[in-house]
């Protein structure tokens, strides 16, 4: 999907957080970290950047994604970073789905799909170059968003 930056007014912003996956992934942090604590011998360095490696996705996931939805398109971003970019005329279909546990959390890729996902329900959007789902506790509010966005009227 898009590598080029979306441009237009700014219609609307979500963010979809994961901060309560953060009470499973701060338990999985703490053990290794323990561990480096008793070590006699030092610091074993893969352990660090390891730890490092999951402070990162704590705050990650604490800050969550953010969907910009502008006059002319859509744009997802995490950390002040842009992920995806999907243009309007791209833009086919949207309705709002269930999303199986099954399937994963977090950002999720497979042949022409991609996901940003920390809940159980997605606003699927059917595209010109693939599929996109995008994660939210109020999808129905994407929905609304995404109406701006197209100029059309749908129930989610």
């Amino acid at each position: 999907m898009g590598s080029d930056q979306i441009q237009g007014k700014v219609l609307a912003i979500e963010t979809h957080s994961g901060s309560k996956w953060n009470f499973i992934i701060l338990p999985a942090l703490m053990g290794p970290m323990i561990g480096v604590a008793f070590l006699p011998n030092g610091v074993p360095w893969p352990l660090v950047l390891l730890a490092a490696l999951g402070v990162f996705v704590f705050y990650a996931s604490w800050k969550g994604f953010q969907y910009r939805f502008l006059s002319g398109g859509v744009e997802v971003r995490m950390l002040g970073f842009r992920l995806n970019s999907i243009p309007k005329q791209a833009i086919l279909s949207y309705v709002v789905e269930p999303w199986p546990w099954i399937r994963g959390r977090g950002i999720r890729g497979w042949h022409r799909a991609r996901a940003y996902v920390w809940s159980n329900r997605v606003v699927h959007i059917r595209t010109s170059e693939g599929d996109i789902y995008l994660g939210h506790d109020d999808p129905e509010r994407l929905v609304r968003d995404l109406n701006q966005v197209t100029g059309l009227v749908t129930r989610s």
